[in-house]
Protein backbone atom coordinates (compact mmCIF):
# COMPACT_ATOMS: atom_id res chain seq x y z
CA UNK A 1 0.00 0.00 0.00
CA UNK A 2 1.23 3.46 -0.85
CA UNK A 3 1.30 6.17 1.79
CA UNK A 4 1.76 9.83 0.86
CA UNK A 5 2.12 12.05 3.91
CA UNK A 6 0.53 15.46 4.30
CA UNK A 7 2.76 18.41 3.53
CA UNK A 8 4.49 19.93 6.53
CA UNK A 9 4.85 23.63 7.30
CA UNK A 10 8.12 24.50 9.00
CA UNK A 11 7.15 27.60 10.94
CA UNK A 12 9.69 30.30 10.34
CA UNK A 13 12.58 27.88 10.21
CA UNK A 14 15.53 28.98 8.14
CA UNK A 15 18.95 27.67 7.42
CA UNK A 16 20.44 30.73 9.04
CA UNK A 17 18.61 30.00 12.26
CA UNK A 18 19.93 26.46 12.30
CA UNK A 19 23.48 27.54 11.44
CA UNK A 20 24.08 23.98 10.28
CA UNK A 21 26.90 24.90 7.91
CA UNK A 22 28.92 26.98 10.36
CA UNK A 23 32.38 25.38 10.75
CA UNK A 24 32.38 25.41 14.56
CA UNK A 25 28.91 23.83 14.78
CA UNK A 26 29.80 21.17 12.23
CA UNK A 27 33.08 20.38 13.97
CA UNK A 28 31.34 19.93 17.31
CA UNK A 29 28.56 17.82 15.84
CA UNK A 30 30.49 15.76 13.35
CA UNK A 31 33.69 15.15 15.22
CA UNK A 32 36.45 16.17 12.84
CA UNK A 33 38.24 19.34 11.83
CA UNK A 34 36.94 21.43 8.95
CA UNK A 35 39.10 23.59 6.75
CA UNK A 36 37.99 27.11 6.01
CA UNK A 37 38.79 28.78 2.72
CA UNK A 38 39.55 32.49 2.15
CA UNK A 39 37.03 34.51 0.13
CA UNK A 40 37.58 34.77 -3.60
CA UNK A 41 39.56 37.90 -4.48
CA UNK A 42 38.58 40.43 -7.15
CA UNK A 43 41.44 39.26 -9.37
CA UNK A 44 40.23 35.67 -9.24
CA UNK A 45 36.72 36.86 -10.07
CA UNK A 46 38.02 38.64 -13.15
CA UNK A 47 39.96 35.58 -14.23
CA UNK A 48 36.86 33.47 -13.78
CA UNK A 49 34.87 35.88 -15.95
CA UNK A 50 37.51 35.67 -18.68
CA UNK A 51 37.47 31.87 -18.61
CA UNK A 52 33.69 31.92 -18.87
CA UNK A 53 33.83 34.00 -22.05
CA UNK A 54 36.36 31.60 -23.56
CA UNK A 55 34.09 28.71 -22.63
CA UNK A 56 31.09 30.23 -24.39
CA UNK A 57 33.14 30.73 -27.53
CA UNK A 58 34.43 27.16 -27.40
CA UNK A 59 30.90 25.78 -26.98
CA UNK A 60 29.96 27.36 -30.32
CA UNK A 61 33.16 26.57 -32.22
CA UNK A 62 33.80 23.03 -30.91
CA UNK A 63 30.64 21.84 -29.11
CA UNK A 64 31.54 18.14 -28.95
CA UNK A 65 34.99 18.66 -27.44
CA UNK A 66 33.71 21.32 -25.05
CA UNK A 67 30.86 19.08 -23.91
CA UNK A 68 33.20 16.15 -23.26
CA UNK A 69 35.59 18.31 -21.22
CA UNK A 70 32.79 19.90 -19.23
CA UNK A 71 31.21 16.51 -18.50
CA UNK A 72 34.40 15.33 -16.83
CA UNK A 73 34.71 18.63 -14.99
CA UNK A 74 31.10 18.38 -13.82
CA UNK A 75 31.76 14.99 -12.22
CA UNK A 76 34.78 16.21 -10.25
CA UNK A 77 34.11 17.78 -6.87
CA UNK A 78 36.22 20.29 -4.97
CA UNK A 79 34.89 18.89 -1.67
CA UNK A 80 37.21 16.49 0.07
CA UNK A 81 38.11 15.08 3.47
CA UNK A 82 41.87 14.82 3.33
CA UNK A 83 44.36 13.66 5.97
CA UNK A 84 44.38 17.05 7.70
CA UNK A 85 40.58 16.97 8.04
CA UNK A 86 40.53 13.41 9.42
CA UNK A 87 41.60 14.31 12.94
CA UNK A 88 38.72 12.67 14.71
CA UNK A 89 37.42 13.02 18.22
CA UNK A 90 36.04 10.73 20.87
CA UNK A 91 33.30 8.50 19.54
CA UNK A 92 34.23 9.16 15.91
CA UNK A 93 36.57 7.13 13.71
CA UNK A 94 37.77 7.15 10.11
CA UNK A 95 37.61 3.77 8.37
CA UNK A 96 38.46 2.68 4.85
CA UNK A 97 36.15 0.20 3.16
CA UNK A 98 38.33 0.21 0.02
CA UNK A 99 41.29 2.27 -1.26
CA UNK A 100 38.93 4.94 -2.59
CA UNK A 101 35.95 4.41 -0.24
CA UNK A 102 35.83 5.44 3.42
CA UNK A 103 33.37 6.24 6.19
CA UNK A 104 33.28 8.54 9.16
CA UNK A 105 31.83 6.29 11.88
CA UNK A 106 29.96 7.80 14.82
CA UNK A 107 29.29 5.76 17.91
CA UNK A 108 25.80 6.17 19.43
CA UNK A 109 25.07 8.07 22.59
CA UNK A 110 24.43 5.22 25.01
CA UNK A 111 23.52 1.68 23.96
CA UNK A 112 23.39 1.01 20.26
CA UNK A 113 19.91 0.32 18.91
CA UNK A 114 20.62 0.29 15.18
CA UNK A 115 23.02 1.13 12.36
CA UNK A 116 22.58 3.72 9.59
CA UNK A 117 24.49 4.58 6.41
CA UNK A 118 24.41 8.16 5.06
CA UNK A 119 25.57 8.94 1.51
CA UNK A 120 26.20 12.46 0.21
CA UNK A 121 25.78 13.57 -3.40
CA UNK A 122 28.48 13.54 -6.09
CA UNK A 123 29.41 17.17 -5.39
CA UNK A 124 28.43 17.04 -1.73
CA UNK A 125 30.26 16.33 1.50
CA UNK A 126 29.85 14.34 4.69
CA UNK A 127 29.89 17.72 6.45
CA UNK A 128 26.30 18.20 5.27
CA UNK A 129 25.24 15.43 7.66
CA UNK A 130 26.61 17.05 10.83
CA UNK A 131 23.26 17.77 12.50
CA UNK A 132 21.52 14.66 11.18
CA UNK A 133 24.33 12.40 12.41
CA UNK A 134 24.16 13.96 15.87
CA UNK A 135 20.39 13.49 16.07
CA UNK A 136 20.61 9.88 14.93
CA UNK A 137 23.35 9.19 17.47
CA UNK A 138 21.11 10.59 20.20
CA UNK A 139 18.44 8.14 19.02
CA UNK A 140 20.83 5.22 19.54
CA UNK A 141 22.19 4.83 16.03
CA UNK A 142 25.71 3.98 15.03
CA UNK A 143 26.14 6.19 11.98
CA UNK A 144 28.46 5.57 9.03
CA UNK A 145 28.78 8.61 6.75
CA UNK A 146 30.17 7.41 3.44
CA UNK A 147 32.88 9.49 1.78
CA UNK A 148 32.49 8.85 -1.93
CA UNK A 149 35.44 8.20 -4.25
CA UNK A 150 36.89 11.44 -5.52
CA UNK A 151 36.38 13.05 -2.11
CA UNK A 152 39.36 11.67 -0.19
CA UNK A 153 42.08 14.07 -1.34
CA UNK A 154 42.39 17.45 -3.04
CA UNK A 155 43.19 15.87 -6.42
CA UNK A 156 39.93 16.16 -8.30
CA UNK A 157 38.75 12.77 -9.59
CA UNK A 158 35.49 11.82 -11.24
CA UNK A 159 32.54 10.64 -9.18
CA UNK A 160 29.95 9.37 -11.67
CA UNK A 161 26.74 7.43 -11.14
CA UNK A 162 28.70 4.23 -11.61
CA UNK A 163 31.18 5.38 -8.95
CA UNK A 164 28.42 6.27 -6.49
CA UNK A 165 26.55 2.99 -6.96
CA UNK A 166 29.71 0.90 -6.66
CA UNK A 167 30.74 2.70 -3.47
CA UNK A 168 27.33 2.16 -1.86
CA UNK A 169 27.40 -1.52 -2.75
CA UNK A 170 30.94 -1.99 -1.49
CA UNK A 171 30.24 -0.18 1.78
CA UNK A 172 27.07 -2.20 2.40
CA UNK A 173 28.80 -5.49 1.63
CA UNK A 174 31.92 -4.68 3.65
CA UNK A 175 30.63 -2.69 6.62
CA UNK A 176 26.95 -3.67 6.71
CA UNK A 177 24.35 -4.80 7.46
CA UNK A 178 22.52 -1.50 8.04
CA UNK A 179 19.08 -1.00 9.53
CA UNK A 180 18.60 2.07 7.38
CA UNK A 181 20.28 3.85 4.46
CA UNK A 182 19.95 7.43 3.26
CA UNK A 183 21.00 8.95 -0.04
CA UNK A 184 21.06 12.66 -0.84
CA UNK A 185 20.66 13.97 -4.39
CA UNK A 186 22.12 11.60 -7.03
CA UNK A 187 23.15 9.16 -4.30
CA UNK A 188 19.45 8.43 -3.82
CA UNK A 189 19.41 7.29 -7.46
CA UNK A 190 22.58 5.29 -6.84
CA UNK A 191 21.02 3.74 -3.74
CA UNK A 192 18.04 2.61 -5.83
CA UNK A 193 20.38 0.97 -8.35
CA UNK A 194 22.40 -0.69 -5.54
CA UNK A 195 19.24 -2.06 -3.91
CA UNK A 196 18.14 -3.48 -7.25
CA UNK A 197 21.52 -5.21 -7.52
CA UNK A 198 21.16 -7.00 -4.21
CA UNK A 199 22.14 -4.95 -1.17
CA UNK A 200 19.59 -4.97 1.62
CA UNK A 201 18.21 -2.50 4.13
CA UNK A 202 14.70 -2.59 5.62
CA UNK A 203 14.31 1.20 5.55
CA UNK A 204 15.51 3.68 2.94
CA UNK A 205 15.47 7.49 2.85
CA UNK A 206 15.75 9.57 -0.31
CA UNK A 207 16.51 13.27 0.22
CA UNK A 208 16.22 15.83 -2.61
CA UNK A 209 16.04 13.05 -5.17
CA UNK A 210 16.43 13.99 -8.86
CA UNK A 211 14.38 10.96 -9.86
CA UNK A 212 14.36 12.23 -13.47
CA UNK A 213 18.14 12.36 -13.52
CA UNK A 214 18.51 13.79 -17.02
CA UNK A 215 16.86 17.02 -15.85
CA UNK A 216 19.49 17.55 -13.15
CA UNK A 217 22.34 16.92 -15.59
CA UNK A 218 20.84 19.34 -18.07
CA UNK A 219 20.55 21.97 -15.35
CA UNK A 220 24.22 21.42 -14.54
CA UNK A 221 25.10 22.13 -18.15
CA UNK A 222 23.10 25.34 -18.26
CA UNK A 223 24.97 26.58 -15.19
CA UNK A 224 28.14 26.49 -17.28
CA UNK A 225 26.34 28.74 -19.75
CA UNK A 226 26.18 26.24 -22.62
CA UNK A 227 23.06 25.64 -24.70
CA UNK A 228 21.61 23.95 -27.78
CA UNK A 229 23.80 21.25 -29.35
CA UNK A 230 26.63 21.62 -26.86
CA UNK A 231 24.19 21.16 -23.97
CA UNK A 232 22.72 18.03 -25.57
CA UNK A 233 26.21 16.60 -26.04
CA UNK A 234 27.05 17.45 -22.42
CA UNK A 235 24.11 15.39 -21.11
CA UNK A 236 25.11 12.50 -23.37
CA UNK A 237 28.75 12.67 -22.23
CA UNK A 238 27.81 12.62 -18.53
CA UNK A 239 25.52 9.69 -19.26
CA UNK A 240 28.31 7.71 -20.95
CA UNK A 241 30.69 8.37 -18.05
CA UNK A 242 28.09 6.89 -15.67
CA UNK A 243 27.64 3.64 -17.61
CA UNK A 244 25.97 1.21 -17.04
CA UNK A 245 23.54 3.72 -15.51
CA UNK A 246 22.54 6.16 -18.28
CA UNK A 247 20.77 9.31 -17.14
CA UNK A 248 17.59 8.27 -18.95
CA UNK A 249 17.51 4.74 -17.52
CA UNK A 250 13.86 4.00 -16.59
CA UNK A 251 13.62 3.98 -12.81
CA UNK A 252 9.96 2.96 -12.60
CA UNK A 253 10.49 -0.84 -12.93
CA UNK A 254 13.17 -0.73 -10.26
CA UNK A 255 10.97 1.18 -7.82
CA UNK A 256 7.91 -0.98 -8.48
CA UNK A 257 9.62 -4.16 -7.26
CA UNK A 258 11.11 -2.74 -4.05
CA UNK A 259 10.10 -4.24 -0.71
CA UNK A 260 11.80 -1.74 1.60
CA UNK A 261 9.95 1.01 3.42
CA UNK A 262 10.79 4.33 1.77
CA UNK A 263 10.70 7.87 3.12
CA UNK A 264 11.20 10.53 0.43
CA UNK A 265 12.05 13.94 1.90
CA UNK A 266 11.89 16.98 -0.38
CA UNK A 267 11.69 20.77 -0.28
CA UNK A 268 8.84 22.26 -2.26
CA UNK A 269 11.13 24.86 -3.80
CA UNK A 270 14.01 22.54 -4.68
CA UNK A 271 15.73 24.25 -7.61
CA UNK A 272 17.69 21.18 -8.72
CA UNK A 273 15.07 18.42 -8.46
CA UNK A 274 11.49 19.57 -9.17
CA UNK A 275 9.13 18.31 -6.49
CA UNK A 276 6.44 17.43 -9.04
CA UNK A 277 8.64 14.57 -10.31
CA UNK A 278 8.39 12.97 -6.87
CA UNK A 279 4.68 12.26 -7.21
CA UNK A 280 5.28 9.27 -9.46
CA UNK A 281 7.81 7.77 -7.06
CA UNK A 282 5.31 7.94 -4.21
CA UNK A 283 2.73 6.05 -6.24
CA UNK A 284 5.03 3.44 -7.81
CA UNK A 285 7.13 2.37 -4.78
CA UNK A 286 4.91 -0.17 -2.93
CA UNK A 287 5.55 1.16 0.60
CA UNK A 288 6.45 4.83 0.22
CA UNK A 289 5.94 7.85 2.43
CA UNK A 290 6.55 11.28 0.90
CA UNK A 291 7.22 14.35 3.05
CA UNK A 292 7.20 17.76 1.34
CA UNK A 293 8.55 20.71 3.34
CA UNK A 294 7.67 24.31 2.64
CA UNK A 295 11.04 25.69 3.78
CA UNK A 296 14.53 24.86 2.60
CA UNK A 297 15.95 23.85 -0.75
CA UNK A 298 18.04 21.12 -2.34
CA UNK A 299 20.88 21.23 0.19
CA UNK A 300 19.69 23.29 3.16
CA UNK A 301 16.93 20.77 3.90
CA UNK A 302 19.64 18.60 5.50
CA UNK A 303 20.18 21.26 8.16
CA UNK A 304 16.59 21.90 9.19
CA UNK A 305 14.84 20.62 12.28
CA UNK A 306 11.62 19.27 10.78
CA UNK A 307 13.22 17.12 8.03
CA UNK A 308 15.86 15.86 10.46
CA UNK A 309 13.13 14.88 12.93
CA UNK A 310 11.11 13.12 10.23
CA UNK A 311 14.16 11.17 9.04
CA UNK A 312 15.18 10.21 12.58
CA UNK A 313 11.68 9.09 13.53
CA UNK A 314 11.37 7.00 10.37
CA UNK A 315 14.75 5.28 10.70
CA UNK A 316 14.65 4.72 14.45
CA UNK A 317 11.19 3.10 14.16
CA UNK A 318 12.93 0.24 12.36
CA UNK A 319 15.79 -0.26 14.80
CA UNK A 320 15.79 -3.80 16.23
CA UNK A 321 16.39 -2.50 19.75
CA UNK A 322 19.24 -2.26 22.26
CA UNK A 323 21.97 -4.77 21.52
CA UNK A 324 24.77 -3.51 23.75
CA UNK A 325 27.92 -5.45 22.85
CA UNK A 326 26.03 -8.56 21.73
CA UNK A 327 26.26 -7.68 18.05
CA UNK A 328 29.71 -6.52 17.05
CA UNK A 329 29.67 -3.92 14.31
CA UNK A 330 31.51 -4.88 11.13
CA UNK A 331 34.84 -3.09 10.93
CA UNK A 332 36.73 -1.52 8.10
CA UNK A 333 40.42 -0.70 8.18
CA UNK A 334 41.37 2.08 10.57
CA UNK A 335 43.28 4.74 8.68
CA UNK A 336 46.47 5.72 10.51
CA UNK A 337 46.56 9.24 9.08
Amino acid sequence: MNHVANNRQMSGETMGADAGNAPSAAEDAFGFDIDTRPPRSRLLSLLKSGRHNVLLLASRVAPAITAALLARRYLKSSNFVGPVQRRTRRGVSFLRAAPDVAVIRHQPQGVRRGRVLLVHGHDGSVRQFARLARTLRNAGAEVDALILPGHLDPVRRMCSMATVTRAIRHCAETLGPYDGMLGHCVSANGLLFALDEGITSPRVVFVSTPIELHKLIRLGGTQYGIANGCLDRFVQAVSRLGAPYPVDLPWQPLAARRGEKLLAVHARHDYAAPVKDLDALGHIWPDAQVEIFEQGDHNSILNMNAPISAITEFLSAGFPGPDGDDRAAPQGVQDPS
